[in-house]
């Protein structure tokens, strides 16, 4: 054999072997292939589970949420605000020390989301106050992207809307809807910028109406839902099935700063009255009656008051010069019904009183010593930065310092360990009580272990009026007064005393309270 024919086999060879079918893929005892693939073949199901003629109202049902949700997203706006910030702050919190790098006065900014919504073709658009305040710049970006510098046009902190204005013209703009006609149970949508989520809908229901925050002060009466409400939310929109704004999304309870199913609503009808005012006038104008009302109610209270109802709201001052003392109101009275309105609970009454007109005549009920009373007051504008004060006193006292004062009242009941003494000028300036309080006694000293230290009472502390039976209201005028209803008290008698803390700072300024004093284990 020559040459050639050697070569020509090995080239045979060669090519025989690049065509060799590759060995069969094993598969292991995991279940897993050697990594060789074979072609394998399934059937899909195409037909669906259910027919469309099995479920022809749930179908319906997504076509229609579909157009509620398509029609209402246009309207929503994502808004930011871009606010300063302390880097100490930012670093340590609350720590008390600075941290020696950053030079004192060096401030930064920083950026805060939340939403809108669009109210006119023209570029209004309403959102929360807490979304820009103390904002050196908002910004406003549509659902096309675009982004436009926006106006901070006027803002109502107690309210908590304002409005912005951004100059663009042809926008689509969400209809008011009316909250008063809302009912529990009613779907809802809320539409927003969660998390930094453009576009972001959840449905759910309205879970109740004429919700209050506690510790608050503002102009409350919330719409909840359960429709998913994150941090973002804010300023969105909540929507009825008719495409109508019937509640701007502001607040949610929650431990974990998440959803939890729980969030809160203006109502449109607040908001709209909010929006008319700001653009007409630049503020809210709001009704006022010149009343305090209490931060804190204990339990028993109204038992010792002899009120058998707690729908209501129960005055625990009055402002001088104010339509309430025109008309001769006074505290403990436990107001049940103003204007036609019942009152179910103290930020009810407040809402309803600042939502009536300026100069309207209206009639108060009200219960005072067990027996149903009513007024006609004519109801004043809220004075602009209303203090509560009518004659500040100096902070520093010239002159002999306050006598001692008189001994802790003996016997066995729950005001033994508390001192008194009459509140005159000295007494005012020496513990710091402005003269919003009219008349009571201050407290100059609380034993440790008492039923008063036990209730937080301290020295300072001014009792205006007390209650020691049923339904029997008693000033105390000096600490003569003070000293004999200690007299009178038997050991398991409970004491329902009306306290201002210290300073205060205006009618609604939660310095005041109705503590019962109860003995111990009662």
């Amino acid at each position: 054999m020559n040459f050639r024919f050697f070569l020509c086999l090995a080239l045979a060879l060669a090519l025989s072997g690049c065509h060799r079918t590759p060995p069969a893929s094993k598969t292991t005892d995991s279940g897993k292939t050697d990594g060789v693939a074979h072609p394998e073949t399934y059937t899909p199901q195409t037909r669906p589970l259910i027919s469309s003629d099995d479920v022809p109202l749930l179908e319906q049902i997504d076509r229609e949420n579909a157009k509620v949700v398509a029609s209402a997203t246009p309207c929503i706006v994502r808004v930011t605000a871009i606010m300063e910030a302390d880097p100490h702050a930012q670093l340590f919190g609350d720590f008390p020390f600075k941290f020696p790098g950053l030079p004192k006065g060096v401030r930064t900014t920083v950026p805060s989301y939340g939403s809108g919504v669009i109210i006119s073709h023209d570029g209004y658009i309403v959102t929360n106050s807490h979304v820009v305040e103390d904002a050196q710049t908002v910004t406003v970006q549509l659902r096309d992207q675009r982004s436009f510098p926006a106006k901070i046009v006027a803002r109502d902190a107690p309210s908590d809307v304002a409005v912005l204005k951004i100059e663009v013209k042809d926008l689509p703009a969400m209809p008011w809807g009316d909250s008063d006609k809302v009912q529990v149970g009613e779907q809802v949508f809320a539409i927003g910028n969660p998390f930094d989520l453009d576009d972001s809908v959840s449905k759910g229901i309205v879970s109740a109406k004429g919700r209050n925050l506690p510790d608050t002060l503002n102009y409350e009466d919330y719409i909840q839902t359960d429709a998913a409400i994150n941090v973002g939310n804010s300023g969105g929109a909540l929507v009825n099935i008719h495409g109508e704004l019937i509640g701007i999304n502001a607040a949610i309870a929650s431990f974990t700063r998440g959803n939890e199913g729980v969030g809160f609503s203006i109502p449109s009808n607040m908001v709209r009255n909010a929006v008319d005012q700001l653009l007409k006038q630049g503020k809210l104008v709001r009704g006022y009656l010149g009343v305090r009302l209490p931060m804190k109610i204990d339990d028993g209270v109204f038992e010792v008051l002899g009120l058998d109802a707690v729908r209501g709201a129960l005055l625990s001052g009055v402002q001088r010069n104010s339509p309430a003392d025109a008309a001769k109101l006074r505290p403990v009275d436990f107001v049940t019904e103003v204007d036609g309105h019942k009152i179910d609970s103290v930020p009810q009454f407040r809402l309803i009183v600042a939502q009536i007109p300026v100069g309207k005549q209206v009639v108060v009920n009200f219960i005072r010593g067990g027996e149903p009373k009513s007024a006609t007051v004519k109801i004043a504008q809220l004075p602009e930065g209303l203090t509560g004060k009518t004659s500040p006193l100096p902070d520093a006292l010239d002159g002999p310092e306050v006598s001692a004062p008189p001994p802790t009242p003996a016997g066995n009941h729950v005001l033994n360990g508390v001192q008194v003494a009459d509140l005159n000028d000295k007494t005012r300036r020496k513990f710091g009580v402005d003269d919003i309080v009219p008349s009571g006694v201050v407290i100059t000293g609380v034993q440790e272990g008492s039923p008063a230290e036990a209730k937080g009472l301290i020295r300072g502390d001014v009792i205006e009026i007390a209650c020691a039976q049923r339904g029997t209201i008693r000033p105390l005028g000096s600490a003569a007064d003070f000293t004999g209803l200690t007299k009178g008290l038997k050991p398991d008698q409970n004491v329902v005393l009306l306290v201002h803390h210290g300073k205060t700072s205006g009618q609604d300024d939660g310095s005041n309270a109705f503590v019962c004093l109860m003995p111990e284990g009662k």
